[in-house]
């Protein structure tokens, strides 16, 4: 089956549960080092986010609504600051920062982007679906005191 994983995220996303379409997926975020602990770090109002693994230290950009979905994607309506700093994000319970990650990806599906988007613009192929997704949640799990933020970031990317 496939699913609607973004490409920046397929090496990283461990998908969870059994209600996982073309439509729709929820996974977990796993390092390439096995750890599935992140500090979290946002900027530009969380438009751009990024987990650093507590274990190895690798960077994961979770999401840049500049370059992701369908709008950073499909529009390429980059209007994200980069000039703007990234800030740690601590738990509101127990201030400390280290997290598990889970998403949410909603898609419309390889035949609407087909429809929309290969059969009218050559510079895309059916391939390229997984990436165009409408939604984005990332809910996060506190690693200290397991308070859990459910849909930190709500983004619709169309």
């Amino acid at each position: 089956m496939d699913l609607p994983i973004p490409t920046h995220l397929q090496q990283y996303f461990i998908p969870i549960g059994d209600k996982n379409s073309e439509y729709e997926v929820t996974g977990t975020i796993q390092c390439s080092c096995g750890s599935e602990k992140f500090q979290i770090w946002e900027s530009d109002e969380c438009h751009i986010i990024k987990g650093v693994c507590n274990q190895c230290g690798q960077e994961i950009l979770l999401f840049d609504a500049g370059k992701h979905g369908w709008n950073g994607f499909v529009c390429n309506d980059d209007f994200v600051d980069r000039t703007l700093p990234f800030r740690r994000y601590n738990c509101p319970k127990c201030n400390r920062d280290i997290y598990s990650i889970t998403i949410y990806i909603s898609s419309q599906g390889k035949e609407d982007f087909l429809e929309e988007c290969v059969s009218n613009d050559n510079s895309f192929s059916i391939d390229d679906w997984i990436d165009g997704f409408e939604w984005i949640e990332i809910s996060l799990s506190c690693g200290e005191c397991d308070f859990i933020e459910k849909d930190w970031v709500s983004f619709e990317t169309m």
